[in-house]
């Protein structure tokens, strides 16, 4: 199982610091308190999700949205896959062919270091995975890989993401809690509120009050990137997964929220304010923005910012804004409810708030039938490995068969049972050099062959006439 939840927040990278937020006397980030994980992915520390507090110009704290990071839900699976394969990775290394030994371990019966009691399916996801390690890469986490299983009973992307989002929506209910209590601000029991965010400037707007209270309300929380925080969390809350889609996330062009971004962080320009005519924008000094962009980004890729063929991706969704104009299409404009303290998923009914999560039992429940059918299929498919003949030994039998039948019971092919094959040589090689030594094959020439990773110089042979 690889997990990759596509939102605004993967696109590439190329100027985090310069995405807008509005701040209310804000003089910056003081303090903040934060979880923090270590990533086997990428190695490096990141946040799984962080308070921070801005100081205001008065000198109180101004509590913010926790700041999270998706791949900290699977964190404490990667911690138990890198230490594990680590540890046999360094056992792996003892052998003068880790390459091969790998292999041998997993699909060769014969060798002493067989393991057993796996699917032909596990055996492959360990191979690939320790094959990973040894070349210094991390090992993917795989909802089948054995580690996973014994530790954690299994890894389900849905139920996963379920529980995450449900953790972040706790976490914003109390962030968007403390910000209306440190601002003075009562909202009327009862009252549903609405949240809408922007995927340009993210800010925060809200409805359901009277004009002032909901402008002191969008002051209390559009405080640093609380706005960018709420957008991806309403995205990523998104039950298309479980059965169901609101019309907000279908909604508006995406392809003009991915330009806008592309463009602002590239040359600090926003596309809106831009001349638009004849399929193209301008810059404020007339040049056309297509060029600006590519000069500017082989500027980025040159000093290794970016890579050098990504503009290209974008070429598509440029053109066809340019050409269709910004104003003719809708905005990717994503909303939540709140009410009596708690945020509240719109048009759905597999959602995160009060009245919403009965679903969320379905699922885990789901999850558990599924995971008990797929234990007695796998106690199944190993009796069938276990009583198939070897793909590998009946080659060398057949091999052996045919080798008596053309050179006699007498010949070295006769001691062929007596080759482990579990042994780094090739058994290809030892039956050659017992040819040689009982004078049925003579050298040709000697060239060399690789093997697992390995060069071996040997010598050519040809059968005597």
């Amino acid at each position: 199982m690889l997990v990759n939840h596509v939102t605004y927040s993967n696109m590439p990278e190329i100027n985090q610091s310069s995405r807008k937020s509005v701040t209310a006397g804000q003089k910056g980030n003081e303090e903040k308190e934060e979880r923090v994980s270590f990533s086997g992915q990428t190695g490096q520390e990141y946040s799984n999700y962080t308070n921070k507090a801005l100081l205001k110009e008065d000198g109180k704290d101004q509590t913010t949205f926790p700041q999270f990071n998706v791949l900290s839900k699977y964190e404490k699976y990667f911690k138990v896959l890198n230490e594990h394969y680590a540890k046999v990775n360094e056992e792996n290394k003892k052998f003068a062919n880790p390459e091969l030994h790998i292999h041998d371990k997993y699909f060769n019966k014969k060798s002493p270091y067989y393991v057993k009691g796996l699917t032909k399916k596990e055996r492959e996801i360990c191979e690939n995975a320790e094959l990973c390690v040894l070349r210094g890469e991390a090992p993917a986490l795989c909802a089948d890989d054995p580690v996973i299983r014994k530790n954690f009973g299994g890894c389900n992307m849905l139920v996963e993401g379920m529980e995450w989002n449900q953790e972040i929506r706790n976490e914003m209910n109390d962030a968007i809690h403390r910000a209306l209590e440190e601002n003075g601000i009562v909202i009327p029991e009862n009252t549903e509120l609405q949240f809408t965010v922007d995927p340009y400037d993210f800010l925060i707007r809200v409805s359901g009050v009277n004009a002032e209270l909901a402008s002191r309300i969008e002051t209390a929380l559009n405080q640093g990137e609380n706005g960018y925080y709420l957008y991806e969390h309403i995205s990523f809350c998104n039950p298309a997964e479980y059965g169901e889609e609101p019309l907000q996330y279908i909604s508006g062009d995406k392809e003009k929220m991915v330009v806008y971004h592309l463009v602002n962080r590239v040359t600090g320009l926003d596309i809106r304010e831009l001349e638009n005519r004849d399929g193209k924008f301008y810059t404020p000094d007339g040049k056309d923005l297509w060029e600006v962009l590519k000069e500017k980004y082989k500027e980025m890729a040159e000093d290794g910012s970016v890579d050098a063929s990504g503009l290209n991706s974008y070429a598509g969704a440029y053109r066809r804004v340019a050409t269709v104009g910004w104003e003719r299409t809708s905005d990717c404009n994503l909303a939540i409810g709140y009410k009596d303290g708690y945020l509240y998923d719109l048009d759905t009914s597999r959602g995160y708030g009060p009245g919403q999560t009965a679903w969320q039992d379905r699922v885990r429940s789901w999850y558990r039938g599924s995971q008990e059918e797929y234990l007695r299929e796998r106690e199944e498919e190993l009796k069938r490995e276990e009583n198939a003949v070897d793909g590998f030994e009946m080659m060398v039998k057949k091999n052996e068969e045919y080798m008596r039948k053309t050179f006699g019971e007498g010949s070295a092919i006769a001691s062929l049972k007596e080759v482990q094959l579990g042994s780094k040589i090739p058994v290809f090689l030892e039956v050659l050099e017992r040819l040689k030594k009982e004078g049925m094959i003579v050298p040709l020439t000697d060239r060399v062959l690789n093997l697992h990773g390995e060069s071996k110089v040997f010598q050519g042979f040809d059968f005597k006439a």
